[in-house]
């Protein structure tokens, strides 16, 4: 910023500078012209390198910056991604809990209607059996009485 303070200093200068009558020019001192333009030369090139050093930090800081966001972006995607991964097992796990919930009560009915099939035929069957045991009795009972009457 010492540039900018010798450049004012300079035009301060010309416009503090004694006029020439009748021409409206302006007389200033060579020497201190000189002398402020060489300490501008000396004085550039140290302006030039904080510049560059101004904007070298610049660059770090957005690259910094750019490294971060994309960080934070990867970092958002793959938090993303999990929670639909996670909800996505959420679904199938509930879906696959439906399917064995459904496939047991299909199982469950179908061994219901087995076990009252089974049920019923021996039933059955006991039933049959039990009328030829009625029979054999009666048929005994009747054996019976006819053996007795004959006595």
């Amino acid at each position: 910023m010492k540039i900018l303070m010798l450049l004012d200093e300079l035009e301060d200068e010309i416009k503090s500078a004694k006029k020439m009558p009748l021409t409206g020019k302006s007389l200033i001192d060579p020497d201190y012209f000189l002398e402020r333009l060489d300490r501008l030369r000396a004085i550039l090139p140290e302006e030039i390198e904080a510049a560059k050093k101004v904007l070298g930090e610049r660059d770090r800081i957005f690259e910094d910056a750019r490294r971060e966001s994309m960080y934070i972006l990867d970092d958002t995607r793959f938090q993303a991604a999990k929670l639909v991964s996670d909800d996505e097992i959420t679904r199938n796990a509930q879906q696959m809990a439906e399917e064995m919930l459904n496939k047991s009560k299909a199982l469950s009915e179908e061994i219901r209607n087995g076990a009252n099939e089974y049920a019923e035929q021996l039933l059955k069957y006991l039933e049959s059996v039990l009328n030829e045991s009625l029979k054999s009795v009666k048929q005994g009972l009747k054996e019976l009485g006819e053996h007795n009457s004959r006595t």
